[in-house]
């Protein structure tokens, strides 16, 4: 088991030095020179170090994370304390409270944040023209909303901050639910308090909870369908005598691949491995599967055909290859013949290709020519095979300072830098056709200062708030504890977590956005160290 531990730990320990080697040197420089030795040296110096306090910080977990009975006086009577209020507060008391807590922060920018892609949803409506590129069960609930109240109220503005607040209440309940699943495992009454306050007061789920963006109703569904998945794995004879958490696995199943695209690839991925724990229900699993993808089918399909839905556009999927291609274009356009610079041009006109940004594929993917991919994509794909056996760094770098924001803890997230001139970390406006009321003006100038200001990022431990790759850290260094611990229930839990990170990876710019889960789960993550509390894992 020792041996074990120290192996594990240096996977970890390699993993992470990456990310803060490698990440600091894209994060400041824009590319990252894998001919460097230096570079290879700091990352196995850091992962030496990480090695080392992985495997101290691991066998404390093992044996030193639990609450005995006669120890810790005052920790046990606040425990208890907090017991008795949430026996009288139940469901709707805590779910009142954290709508209460985000408050301020929706009255800072009433009628709520309309913005990134909320514009075009309603546009969809406002024209009459859907298409499968957003969520069109979200389009129809924002822009069905918004549109519609215009219509019989004449206020865009009353439109917005009813969706935001359905979407608040929406988002309050599942984290609420949360809670309750804490409760139902047995967890510390401190933790869950801890959660409470994390969910309430934590500025990314505050302002995403007043933000009419898709992700929000997206990781709310996310959420309650890894608690499903959890109660699959480890307490597989009870889950399938409850017919509650059956509902709620079919229908967080089904909501987490209709609100975004990525969605269905990782409910997918998650119900094949999660057979391995099912192998003595098989039956039952299989009519659960069968319903989420029969309705997942039915909505696609005659619900798409009925409301005349279009496809959505191929670019965003080829958002990596046509970066890196760009990245190539852009540092040694020279390396192309003429022949190979009229067939890119064909895909994309030669003006996207010189609106390049590292960070970002936007600016080149607006101008992609999809009837011209369509009617050869196979030679789409061996011009970008043969260019990247050309130019391997390139297409690497292109890839990593695509991703960096994801992974890299001390980020600055400007992705978006070009257009805003500050920080894009949160998208902090109300676009049309709303009209933006500041009624908190000192917490409208926090939010925006979080939202635009790199200078708030930047400040000592901040990152611990804000950085999605410091939240990723943590789940890789879970996930590998687990293995060690040979607990593979547990694994299982932690997989939709990282199919998601790995989707996103192909997107076209790192966004907090597209990586909420990581902020939202981690309550209940946190909780799976060491003896912290709830049920151990079946053996899959």
């Amino acid at each position: 088991m020792k041996k074990r531990s120290v192996v594990f730990a240096a996977i970890g320990g390699l993993g992470i030095s990456f990310c803060l080697v490698a990440g600091k040197s894209l994060d400041i420089n824009y590319t990252l020179d894998l001919l460097d030795k230096s570079f290879y040296l700091q990352w196995l110096f850091i992962a030496l170090l990480l090695t080392v306090l992985l495997y101290i910080f691991w066998k404390i977990a093992d044996g030193k994370l639990s609450l005995e009975k006669g120890k810790y006086t005052f920790l046990v009577r606040a425990a208890a304390l907090v017991e008795r209020v949430e026996s009288r507060l139940r469901f709707p008391g805590i779910m009142l409270l954290l709508l209460l807590c985000w408050l301020p922060a929706w009255l800072s920018i009433f009628p709520g944040v309309f913005s990134y892609d909320a514009y075009d949803e309603w546009m969809q409506i406002y024209s009459g023209q859907l298409t499968a590129h957003h969520p069109v069960l979200h389009v129809l609930f924002l822009g069905g909303i918004v549109e519609g109240v215009y219509r019989l109220l004449g206020s865009y503005n009353l439109g917005i901050a009813i969706c935001t607040f359905l979407q608040m209440a929406a988002l309050a309940g599942a984290l609420t639910y949360t809670i309750g699943f804490l409760r139902e495992r047995g967890v510390n009454p401190l933790l869950r308090v801890f959660a409470f306050l994390f969910y309430g007061f934590s500025p990314v789920v505050q302002l995403f909870a007043i933000c009419g963006t898709k992700d929000t109703l997206f990781t709310a569904a996310f959420l309650l369908f890894i608690i499903s998945v959890y109660r699959l794995a480890l307490q597989g004879e009870v889950f399938f005598e409850n017919e509650r958490w059956m509902a709620v696995f079919v229908l967080s199943s089904i909501f987490t691949m209709i609100m975004r695209n990525n969605g269905l690839y990782i409910v997918l991925c998650t119900l094949l491995v999660s057979v391995l724990a099912c192998r003595k229900r098989w039956k039952k699993y299989l009519l659960l599967c069968v319903a989420v993808l029969a309705v997942y089918g039915l909505y696609i399909g005659p619900f798409y055909s009925v409301l005349g839905v279009t496809p959505g556009g191929k670019a965003e999927m080829l958002s990596v290859p046509l970066q890196q291609l760009a990245r190539v274009y852009h540092y040694d356009k020279a390396s192309f013949s003429d022949q190979e610079l009229e067939y890119m041009y064909s895909i994309v006109p030669q003006e996207n290709w010189e609106l390049y940004r590292s960070t970002v594929s936007d600016y080149v993917k607006v101008g992609f020519q999809q009837e011209v991919f369509e009617q050869n994509p196979g030679k789409f794909f061996r011009f970008w095979l043969e260019t990247g056996v050309k130019n391997p760094l390139s297409y690497i770098n292109s890839f990593l300072i695509g991703s960096v924001d994801f992974w890299y803890p001390f980020s600055i997230i400007d992705g978006y830098q070009d257009v805003y001139g500050k920080s894009s970390y949160f998208d902090y406006k109300v676009s049309e056709p709303g009209t933006e009321n500041v009624l908190l003006p000192a917490f409208h100038e926090v939010y925006e200062a979080i939202s635009h200001e790199k200078e708030v990022q930047s400040i000592p431990g901040m990152f611990l708030i804000l950085s999605p790759g410091w939240y990723l850290v943590l789940y890789l260094s879970l996930f590998l504890y687990q293995w060690k611990n040979k607990k593979y229930g547990q694994m299982l839990v932690l997989l939709p977590i990282l199919i998601n990170f790995g989707t996103v990876l192909l997107g076209p710019i790192a966004l907090v956005r597209y990586v909420l889960i990581l902020f939202f789960a981690f309550p209940m993550y946190c909780t799976m160290v060491g003896k912290a509390g709830g049920y151990e894992a079946e053996t899959l």
